[in-house]
């Protein structure tokens, strides 16, 4: 790791509460997403986590990028293949 990303977990560790939270959140994304009927839900969930992935790896790790980048893709792809569900959420 970079001094730039032991930076940045030595943050996230030191909250003490951040990392237990951001892999509840996952676990909860992960377990929405298997079970289908709440997958638009999950995709919600799971978004900011994975924004959270690709940003890191954008400025910090940037060897790993597209793998992070296709995760993002796919999460987007679920985003616009469950836009209807969403439309009641943002229309007046």
């Amino acid at each position: 790791m970079s001094a730039a990303q032991t930076s940045f977990m030595t943050g996230i560790m030191a909250s003490v509460y951040l990392m237990p939270l951001i892999k509840v959140t996952e676990l909860i994304g992960g377990i929405l997403l298997l079970i289908n009927r709440t997958a638009p839900l999950a995709v919600l969930v799971i978004f900011p986590v994975t924004l959270n992935i690709f940003l890191y790896h954008a400025f910090l790790g940037p060897k790993d990028l597209p793998m992070v980048g296709v995760m993002l893709i796919f999460n987007l792809f679920l985003f616009y293949a469950y836009r209807a569900k969403y439309l009641p959420i943002v229309s007046k």
